[in-house]
């Protein structure tokens, strides 16, 4: 029909231009998260839901505060006058002196004398839990690679039990340096407020105890006459040991301590952990990331035509028209006609301008319709446009070119005596195709004849023969040709009389058909000196057991509308 392929049709559709991100690959990631929105919202919902879960099941925790200041005492010696105790001046401290200080608060020699002095050894809140279910898994793997430890013995097991306990007390103490002040602050996180509030205020009445007896130490080193200031330190000692074992600091004073508690510990009024907003929170956050990174992932490696846009930019072709997803039932072979206002007959319309109408007509047209696998909706597409066609008044013949599934012909003639398998062993002489007239403007040439008998065609036939070229030459120099042609999964048909049309278009399915297999087919179709016009991206209903019902119809002689045998 043309003496040498050209490039596509050059079509931009502005209809829908605007909801279109696929020309860049931010966009192609927007479409993707848009495209999964329901399973980001179900994986956000899921995280969301795991939080509150653990949110109300977890153990509540208290946290109680205690603020002991660093004030150091001025150390006078033994026989100073009133003079010299007006005159002495109280050492500074500076920051390392400072740090040195929050560490002794929580060493283990402090946090231990009030772990022996509450017996919290015996406390089942800081008792050996043993090993969580992650814990287990690991040990299980690693119990088949490496046999397993003997036991302990019972000294040695309340020995690892009595650390255990305390390594698991002390985790729960906070002490920390408020700012640049002097202030430490105490902190504890237990289980219930009492014990919280007690636990806590034996920490800070620990550390002034240490303080009073390092000076208890130096006071005993002086000579008899200061025995008055022993009783007294041993009084503050005794009010220390007091605090620690209760938990309650009282307004006893520790004039022989550099530290002084400033603030005791209250009991919490509500559990510090866990903290549900901020569980919340953050497995919301997780969800929301995780869920697009996954989306991310997924879409690098998806290679299924997602946009019109998406197909030009990758594989530098037009899309010639986008045929909607049709929502008032399963297609009929007319519906471009009986529904002219749905988004279908437009498309189909602007597919029909696009093909038949983009310039100067000098002679017929003929153009193919193929898709790369089965189910892309060409025959249904084919039967619409030459209705369109010939609605118009042009004259045109429908070629069903589709010897291995003639789903055209079950519709139109199921019951014809010659198909186009006919001229495949003819003579060369036998080239005019067996018409049969469907409108007054519009024929119709069957694929195989007999079809409704249960009779296919011959797997061997090749359209690319002498008499079927013959045939297409002669019916082509007459009449516009549309032709449905096999898949290229099935047949290499297209391929063998693609030469011979004015182009081909390819019908490809949205978020099905893959990229390779259109650059593929592209190559191939191009290869063999095929125009390829461009591509139809088709969004089908999934309509099952289509063509079995149009078989069913076509056997028992209804005549009723003709039925879609592909989904579209």
């Amino acid at each position: 029909m043309h003496q040498t392929p050209v490039a596509g049709l050059e079509h931009i559709d502005l209809r829908n231009s605007e909801n279109d991100p696929g020309g860049s690959l931010v966009g192609d990631l927007i479409a993707a998260i848009r495209r999964r929105a329901l399973g980001l919202g179900v994986w956000i919902l899921l995280c969301f839901s795991i939080g509150v879960g653990y949110a109300v099941t977890a153990q509540p925790e208290f946290v109680a505060s205690a603020q002991i200041a660093l004030e150091p005492r001025v150390r006078l010696p033994p026989g100073a006058d009133a003079a010299a105790a007006a005159s002495a001046a109280a050492p500074l401290l500076d920051s390392a002196q400072a740090e040195s200080q929050l560490q002794i608060i929580r060493s283990a020699r402090n946090l231990r004398y009030v772990f022996d002095t509450l017996k919290l050894n015996a406390d089942p809140a800081y008792a050996d839990k043993g090993p969580g279910l992650v814990g287990r898994i690991l040990g299980g793997i690693f119990g088949l690679v490496k046999p397993a430890s003997p036991p302990y013995d019972p000294d040695e097991a309340a020995m690892r039990a009595r650390e255990i306990a305390f390594q698991n007390f002390s985790d729960r103490v906070q002490v920390r340096r408020l700012g640049q002040s002097y202030v430490m602050e105490v902190s504890f996180r237990g289980l219930t407020p009492a014990d919280t509030t007690r636990i806590t205020n034996s920490i800070a009445a620990a550390y002034i105890r240490d303080q009073v007896l390092v000076h208890a130490v130096s006071e005993q080193r002086g000579t008899e006459f200061l025995q008055g200031r022993i009783t007294l330190i041993q009084a503050e000692k005794k009010a220390a040991d007091d605090a620690v074992a209760t938990g309650v600091i009282t307004d006893f004073l520790f004039p022989d301590s550099d530290a002084r508690i400033v603030g005791s510990a209250l009991p919490p009024l509500a559990a510090s952990y866990p903290q549900t907003k901020l569980i919340v929170l953050l497995m919301v956050t997780f969800g929301l990331i995780t869920g697009i990174a996954a989306i991310i992932a997924l879409h690098n490696f998806d290679r299924r035509v997602r946009s019109p846009a998406q197909i030009r930019r990758l594989l530098e072709i037009d899309c010639l028209v986008s045929v909607p997803r049709f929502k008032s039932g399963m297609l009929k072979d007319t519906t471009a006609l009986t529904q002219p206002d749905s988004e279908f007959a437009l498309a189909l319309r602007l597919l029909r301008t696009v093909l038949f109408a983009a310039g100067p007509k000098s002679h017929q047209i003929a153009i193919g319709l193929v898709g790369c696998e089965g189910g892309e909706g060409c025959s249904v597409l084919s039967a619409n446009l030459a209705h369109l066609l010939a609605t118009s008044g042009t004259q045109l013949t429908l070629v069903d070119a589709n010897l291995p599934k003639p789903d055209l012909t079950w519709r139109f003639a199921p019951r014809a005596t010659v198909g186009l398998d006919h001229l495949v062993p003819s003579s060369v002489g036998l080239v005019d195709l067996p018409e049969l007239k469907v409108t007054s403007s519009l024929n119709f040439v069957p694929a195989v004849s007999s079809l409704a008998t249960g009779r296919k065609a011959d797997p061997n036939a090749f359209l690319g023969s002498q008499p079927i070229r013959a045939g297409m030459a002669r019916l082509g120099s007459r009449r516009d040709l549309i032709v449905d042609l096999a898949s290229l999964e099935t047949s290499s048909d297209a391929q063998a009389i693609g030469h011979m049309l004015t182009g081909v278009v390819l019908v490809a399915t949205l978020n099905r058909t893959k990229l390779d297999q259109l650059s593929e087919a592209i190559r191939a179709l191009r290869s063999s000196d095929t125009r390829v016009l461009g591509i139809v991206l088709n969004d089908p209903m999934r309509f099952r057991n289509v063509r079995r019902l149009a078989r069913v119809t076509a056997s028992s002689g209804m005549q009723s509308e003709p039925e879609p045998a592909v989904e579209s």
